[in-house]
């Protein structure tokens, strides 16, 4: 048996798998719930899967791209024994897909190399590959006056030059909305009204993020951040707190106040609340290399992905082929650029 940590990630809960089936998946996806944990004790463990009609004949953990963490729901533990029975029955059903691919995965978590090797023992040929590099940091016993100070001098510097600026108008304003009360609507609209504004594309799935705060909100995660300037919003942050660590998840500010840095104003306030009352112990990017994100968290490591190919099927052979032949020329690349030329 091994257990896992899905009680201390949101992403990793039960909710978050029923909030993206009912707000985040294409028309037409069908959803499989395989139980991994003992035989005694049904539902305790997990594993949430899908197929989705642009990819036929796949199977994928139930993850989109607002997934920053893949893996078992419940508080564990897992059995090996069933989740290498899934993966077998899986592979030997008659419309058993030609490919799985599992991700984002904790590479330090025990579920990666658990499904690797059921996966294996089931009879896949199994690969992994990078998804993306996570951003974080220990923050465990400090303030945010001892956070800030161990920050890049030009970042310290900007947070107090805009902050001051700021703090003289009358009309400058910071709230953070973490209830579920008659405010949320509101505080939601404002989100996405900034949203709008800011230079990202608009939702695909628009009421995922409503849906979201709603969820947060009930649980005692959210930390919906507003700053507002001559009472509307500029900049709005969705930031969750749980289990002692922070995430970050959705920036936005309004691209006409570029110049008055009021994103990363909004987004000194939120981790001063993180740090000051909330007392996190971690802050967590969650998803991508974007360099500003260094700056505030300089721990970095990676998620990775596991894909698992159906050799009795041809295109999975055929797809097996590609990753394993593409990955054995990288290695002879990475290889060469070592070789000193003298």
């Amino acid at each position: 048996m091994s257990t896992h940590a899905a009680e201390q990630d949101p992403h990793l809960s039960a909710d978050w798998f029923v909030l993206l089936r009912n707000t985040a998946l294409p028309p037409g996806t069908t959803v499989e719930t395989l139980d991994i944990g003992p035989a005694a004790n049904p539902g305790t463990a997990q594993l949430h899967l899908m197929s989705t009609p642009d990819a036929p004949g796949q199977l994928h953990g139930l993850s989109t791209f607002y997934t920053p963490l893949f893996g078992p729901s419940g508080p564990g533990p897992i059995d090996a024994e069933a989740l290498r029975a899934h993966w077998h029955r899986i592979r030997r059903a008659a419309d058993a897909p030609h490919l799985i691919q599992l991700a984002p995965l904790d590479s330090d978590a025990p579920f990666l190399a658990l499904a690797r090797d059921a996966l294996g023992q089931a009879g896949w040929l199994v690969g992994d590959y990078f998804c993306f590099g996570n951003w974080h940091a220990d923050v465990s016993g400090q303030t945010f006056d001892d956070y800030l100070s161990a920050r890049p001098s030009q970042l310290r510097n900007t947070l107090l030059r805009h902050r001051r600026k700021l703090e003289r108008r009358r009309d400058f304003t910071i709230r953070i909305q973490t209830a579920a009360d008659a405010a949320l609507p509101a505080a939601n609209a404002e989100f996405t009204r900034v949203y709008n504004l800011s230079w990202k594309q608009p939702e695909p799935f628009p009421q995922f993020i409503p849906s979201l705060c709603a969820l947060a909100a009930t649980k005692g995660w959210l930390r919906l951040g507003l700053l507002e300037l001559d009472g509307r919003a500029v900049a709005a942050q969705l930031w969750l707190v749980a289990a002692g660590t922070a995430y970050i998840v959705k920036l936005a500010h309004d691209k006409h106040y570029d110049a008055l840095g009021v994103g990363t104003v909004l987004t000194g306030h939120l981790m001063q609340h993180a740090l000051d009352v909330d007392h996190v112990q971690h802050l967590d990017y969650l998803i991508g290399d974007d360099p500003y994100k260094r700056n505030w968290t300089p721990l970095r490591r990676e998620r990775r992905g596991l894909v698992a190919f159906n050799p009795a099927s041809p295109r999975g052979l055929a797809l097996a082929a590609r990753h394993f032949a593409g990955r054995a020329l990288q290695k002879l690349r990475q290889g060469a650029t070592r070789i000193d030329p003298a």
